[in-house]
């Protein structure tokens, strides 16, 4: 079996972009729905990045890191990392509310 780069990702409400993690490289990178191209560079996150969401405004995108035990909070209007929390042993998802 092939490990693949990209794990999990997720729509901005309006449906302009894609988020989605890539695992291999500890980034997360916005993918523009109309022309389907990455935008800007990959945003660096924690160890191994997989389960994420966006808040239902779509302003924040929450990114469970699972080989740093960490929960890195992007904002998605400037896509920079705006904190990383401390979590559990190995997080593979998230859900807002």
């Amino acid at each position: 079996m092939q490990d693949r780069e990209e794990d999990n990702g997720a729509f901005s409400p309006d449906g302009t972009c894609a988020y989605v993690t890539n695992s291999g490289s500890g980034t997360v990178s916005v993918i523009n729905a109309a022309t389907n191209t990455v935008t800007g560079t990959p945003i660096t996150v924690g160890t191994t990045p997989y389960g994420m969401a966006l808040t239902t405004d779509g302003t924040r995108a929450y990114i469970a890191n699972q080989g740093s035990n960490t929960v890195s909070v992007i904002d998605t209007v400037t896509n920079t990392v705006l904190t990383s929390i401390t979590a559990g042993t190995g997080p593979f998802a998230v859900a807002t509310a």
